[in-house]
This record gives C-alpha cells, sequence and structure tokens, in this order.
C-alpha cells in the first residue's frame, strides 16, 4: 500500500437525489463504497464490506450517523469509520460537496498514518480473546508496511502490559516465531506471528492493565537484588525502571537480571528462558518503551515466581550450593585449563547419579578449570538424553502430575543456561550450570526403559516426515537417524519441521507454544553441538516429542482430581517433587 499524499476526487453522480437517510452502493476504480447521507442530510462514504466478515454494508441500516451491518450487528459511525459496537473500525473515505456535486477523495492514506489505529485495534483484539479480529488487523498493518518483528514485539508488549504474574510463554514464542518467517512474504508471515498471538490472547483475556511503578533514581544492582529477594515488587519495579530510564546500557541491565536468576531456581526454569529470548527478540531494537515494559514484566515474573529451591526437594542442593558459595568467585575465575574433561561421565552421573553426584560433577569440573561453555553444552547434552527418556505412559497416567511439558522444561531450561553462560561473563553464571544440573538429574523417575531406536528408512526429509504424521515416535527417531547419516544439509528437515509448527499440529496454545520452543531449541541446540558426543540427541528428542500423540485437553481429568482433592484430600502424585 502507498500513499502520495494528494487528494483524488471522484465525482459520485449516484448520489444526486440521495436524501437525509438513504445511502447506496458505488464502484469507483476497484473501490466499493457505500455512500449516501446521513440524518441530517451530510454526505458520507465508506468501505461497503463490514471489516468483521465482508458483508455489504449497504444492505444495513442508517439511523442518523450511526450504520448497522445486518449480518452480525455491528455498527458503525458513518462520521470517521469508527466501530460503535463490535470491533475493528471501517475504512472512511473523505466527501465533500462541490459546484453542486457529492465528491470522494479516493486517495490512499500513507501507510504510516493508519499504524496507531490499527494497532490500538489489535491490542483490544488480544485483550478480548478476539483473536480473529487481531488476526485481521496484523494483515492490515503488514499490507500497510509493519515491519514483522515489531509485530512479534508488539505481541510481547501487549503480554506484558496484561500477565497478572508478569511475562508468560507469549514472550519467547513471539522471539521464536520470528525464524518461522523464513520463507515467508508479504502478510503471509502472519502464519509465524499468530502463535504468538494465540497464546497471548489466551493468557491476557480481560485482565485488568498491570500499572508500573514509579521509576525510582540511582538504583544499583545490590539494592534491585535486594529488593527481589525481600518481594518488594514496586520498589524492584521502580529501582529497574529508574535504571532503564538513566540511560544504564542494556548490556548492564541484562547482567543484573541474570544476578537474580542465578540466585534461585525459579519456576521450572521459565525466568531464565524467558531472558534469553527476551534478549533475542530486542536484538537491534532501539525502542526503550518496548524494552521498559517487557523488562518490567518479566521482573514481575522473577519477584512473584516460585523459588524451587526453597522447597524441601531441592533441599540437598541449596545446601551445597550455600557451602560452595564463599569459594565460588574464586574458584570460577580460574583460568581455563583442563583438557580431559569427560562428558560421557559427566553425563552418567547428572542422568543417573544421586543428586549429591550430580553436583559433585559440576563442581569437580569447575575446580579442574574446565570451560564453563564446555559444562554447558554437556548438560544440554544430558538434559536431552532425559527428554530422550521420558516414558510416554507417565503422560498418560491421570494419577501422576508429570506429563510431556514437564520434561521438555529439563531440555529447554539447559539450552538457556548454554546461552547465559556465553552472554554474562560473572562469576555466578557457575550457580546456573549447578541449577540445571539438579533439574536434569531430578527428572530420572520420568525415565522409560526403551532403548534409542535404530537408523532405519532411505535416509529422506519426507520419511521423518511421514513419521511424525502418523504419530511414530519411533519411526520418526529411527528416520532421523538415518538422514542425518546421510549427510543431507540439515535444512532440507528444518524446512518442513517449519511448516508443520506453523500449522497446528497442536491445538492448545500451551501445547503448542512448548512444540515451538522445544523443537526450535532442538535444531539450535544440535547445530550448536556439531561434532560433539550426543549432538544427535537433542534434534532426535524433539523430534521424538512432536511426533508422540499428546492428551491437551484433560477436562475429565481435572474433575477427577478436583474431587479427590476436595473430597479425599488426595492430590495428583509427582514422581519428580
Amino acid at each position: 500500500m502507498t500513499g502520495t499524499g494528494e487528494a483524488r476526487w471522484v465525482a459520485l453522480d449516484e448520489l444526486e437525489g440521495c436524501a437525509a437517510g438513504e445511502m447506496r452502493t458505488v464502484k469507483r476504480d476497484g473501490h466499493q463504497i457505500v455512500a449516501g447521507r446521513d440524518g441530517e442530510g451530510r454526505p458520507f462514504a465508506l468501505d461497503n464490506r463490514c471489516p468483521h466478515e465482508g458483508y455489504p454494508l449497504a444492505q444495513g441500516e442508517l439511523k442518523g450517523t450511526s450504520l448497522t451491518c445486518c449480518w452480525h450487528n455491528w455498527k458503525f459511525d458513518v462520521k470517521s469509520g469508527a466501530c460503535t459496537l463490535g470491533g475493528e473500525a471501517v475504512r472512511h473515505y473523505p466527501t465533500r460537496e462541490f459546484a453542486g456535486r457529492v465528491e470522494v477523495d479516493l486517495s490512499d492514506p500513507d501507510p504510516r498514518s493508519l499504524w496507531p489505529g490499527l494497532l490500538e485495534s489489535f491490542e483490544e483484539g488480544l485483550w478480548k480473546h478476539e483473536l480473529g479480529r487481531a488476526l485481521r488487523d496484523g494483515v492490515r498493518l503488514l499490507q500497510a508496511g509493519y515491519d514483522v518483528r515489531r509485530l512479534a514485539i508488539d505481541v510481547a508488549r501487549i503480554d506484558a502490559r496484561y500477565a497478572e504474574y508478569g511475562s508468560g510463554h507469549a514472550l519467547p514464542v513471539a522471539a521464536d516465531c520470528l525464524r518461522l518467517t523464513a520463507g515467508l512474504e508479504g502478510p503471509h508471515r502472519l502464519e509465524a506471528v499468530a502463535l504468538a498471538m494465540d497464546m497471548a490472547s489466551e493468557s491476557i483475556a480481560r485482565l485488568p492493565r498491570r500499572e508500573l511503578a514509579a521509576p525510582i533514581a540511582g538504583a544499583t544492582a545490590q539494592e534491585l537484588r535486594a529488593a527481589v529477594e525481600a518481594e518488594e515488587g514496586a520498589r524492584a519495579e521502580g529501582l529497574l525502571l529508574g535504571a532503564i530510564d538513566a540511560g544504564v546500557p542494556r548490556e548492564e541491565v541484562d547482567a543484573w537480571m541474570y544476578a537474580l536468576l542465578a540466585d534461585h531456581f525459579l519456576n521450572f526454569g521459565h525466568q531464565l528462558i524467558f531472558l534469553v529470548k527476551a534478549q533475542e527478540l530486542l536484538a537491534g531494537d532501539d525502542d526503550r518503551d518496548a524494552w521498559r515494559e517487557i523488562y518490567a514484566a518479566m521482573l514481575h515474573g522473577i519477584v512473584t515466581g516460585t523459588r524451587e529451591d526453597t522447597l524441601p526437594y531441592w533441599a540437598g542442593h541449596q545446601s551445597r550450593l550455600a557451602a560452595l558459595d564463599p569459594e565460588l568467585v574464586e574458584l570460577a575465575s580460574r583460568e581455563a585449563r583442563a583438557t580431559d574433561f569427560c562428558g560421557v561421565s559427566f553425563r552418567a552421573a547428572v542422568l543417573d547419579g544421586s543428586a549429591a553426584e550430580a553436583f559433585r560433577a559440576v563442581e569437580s569440573a569447575l575446580r579442574a578449570g574446565v570451560d564453563p561453555e564446555q559444562v554447558a553444552r554437556a548438560l544440554v547434552v544430558a538434559a536431552a538424553e532425559r527428554f530422550m527418556r521420558f516414558d510416554p505412559a507417565v503422560d498418560s497416567d491421570p494419577e501422576l502430575a508429570e506429563t510431556w511439558l514437564w520434561v521438555t522444561h529439563r531440555f529447554t531450561h539447559a539450552a538457556a543456561v548454554r546461552h547465559a553462560v556465553l552472554r554474562w561473563n560473572d562469576p555466578r553464571r557457575w550457580r546456573l550450570l549447578f541449577h540445571s544440573a539438579a533439574f536434569v538429574n531430578l527428572g530420572r523417575p520420568m525415565d522409560g526403559a526403551g532403548a534409542l531406536p535404530e537408523a532405519a528408512g532411505d535416509g529422506s526429509a519426507a520419511s521423518v516426515m511421514d513419521a511424525i504424521a502418523r504419530h511414530d515416535a519411533d519411526g520418526a527417531v529411527a528416520a532421523a537417524r538415518a538422514f542425518l547419516a546421510s549427510g543431507a544439509p540439515l535444512e532440507e528437515l528444518e524446512s518442513p519441521l517449519h511448516e508443520l509448527l506453523r500449522s497446528d499440529p497442536l491445538v492448545r496454545p500451551i501445547f503448542v507454544a512448548h512444540a515451538v520452543k522445544t523443537l526450535l531449541a532442538a535444531l539450535e541446540e544440535h547445530r550448536a553441538l556439531a561434532g560433539e558426543d550426543g549432538a544427535d540427541l537433542p534434534l532426535l528428542a524433539g523430534l521424538r516429542f512432536l511426533a508422540s500423540p499428546h492428551t491437551e485437553r484433560r477436562v475429565r481429568q481435572a474433575v477427577n482430581t478436583s474431587i479427590q482433592w476436595v473430597v479425599d484430600g488426595r492430590i495428583p502424585r509427582k514422581l519428580t517433587q
């Protein structure tokens, strides 16, 4: 869409003799218009297609300045095109009376002039959980030249404004969906962004907007950490916003956030994943307001999040880490020098050892001067193997709390830890490694007994996709092993996997969110680990998850669980807590 800024007035001879309260259909130069005179005789012109479902407004009813679409009762103000009952506005064309004739300006407006109104309607559509409306506005924005990255940022930003307990899964999906726009053009790029929109819309539906705290000047990292530790949310948020407003560089603020996340293992690792993805989403973006809103919501999630490491099932880990803390800075500052680090024995300790043995595996690497990045990569492989071992019977057992989603977190958290180690050069990053090792180790009760399927098939990407379509998890792994052994470029498999993620292989937004972030992390970690032992495990585990049948709606199970809890005092049994 391009606008010249020059009016293009065209006579509407069809309105000759048109009385007040009458309207007619007019077609001019590709425009289909409903034009007429309102109740006071003033001329008006609107797009004749209702923005809801495209039915002709000319078939509706005009009362005064209100035009009602007869199909679904949406109402529009003919003076501006604003929707007074329903959803989006309809295009309004300027009119004038000149030399006794009614004329309409058919020039296209500057596309940028449309953005504010479309963005306002886009947000309202998401907030009201009217996904169709938000999608239509998304298409209009992209047609008007709006940047798809900005649109993804806007989704995360809108989620941040309303999310009750801080940013949710819409944030990482907004970052990930940009990868899924590869190969898409124009409005079709919305196919990827829609995944984040759906997640946000469900999560924030009609929640009140969360007011931000007043900025506090002169913030330091120490003051922020003290406020968070004391769960003084308003003060913590004020300190963060004050720092951002004072021009503290984003890299420094990121370091503050990483320090907060190293203090505690929070919410099954979600907050660390969210920070890593927020950095990716906002990379190269200079919109300070978006940064403020998204980071304030992430901080709110940190303050309100469950500190898993303070719970009984983490007690041993917490005491061991507390005992090591006084040495941590000195140990982590040693120059990397170890050359005999054994990833296989390290993974065995993390996967199959006791909690204490998993901890000691990381501690021994630290004392030996192993590069933190090398330990982080080994933890990614260990987490992928835990993911690969998951017993689907756990997912289908109504007496258990654990599901597939519980095991995906171990892997995506380990992937986030690897990114954090690369991005945050601070001795406390070692705490994140200990968190990851403990989290992976605690997942052992979800393991099944099955062995990794041998490579099978013709080695084509099509055979992998066929197995996924048939929900043949073992077949997908076997076909993927054959594909990887063939030496074919990963892109041959990556492209159809991206297409699959865009085509709703799962239904509920929370499952879609986990499929997107897990599979994209699997592809990324497979590349990052190239040439190392276990490099294929992340991708194989991700494909097994995608190919496995999933029970997404558990309403009856939720009813029975509620009865057991309220009537019998029984809660779902947990294997990992």
